[in-house]
């Protein structure tokens, strides 16, 4: 399994890692510098902590590691897709 080419703000994922999973939605993705000082996406994501299940978390992850974490996009809104124009509005 390989990461997805495209992720979008929206797009509902699962990520697994040694750490173990965790499913929820992209809410930003940014550009920022990693710890080599390269220029790379930072991927957002708002997932439901069951440790504190009074609010949610988000975790911020490497674009350059999702191959490595499993991640996989598990559902894109329609109305997403057709306003980025992936789709032709039926």
């Amino acid at each position: 399994m390989t990461a997805p080419k495209t992720v979008l703000v929206g797009d509902r994922v699962r990520y697994e890692s040694a750490a173990g999973t965790i499913r929820g939605e992209v809410v930003k993705i940014m550009k920022d510098r990693n710890a080599a000082g390269d220029l790379i996406d930072w991927i957002y994501v708002e997932y439901y902590n069951e440790k504190s299940p009074s609010k949610y978390s988000i975790v911020r992850l490497a674009d350059t590691s999702l191959a490595m974490m499993k991640f996989v996009v598990t559902f894109r809104d329609i109305d997403i897709q057709i306003a980025r124009g992936e789709k032709v509005a039926a």
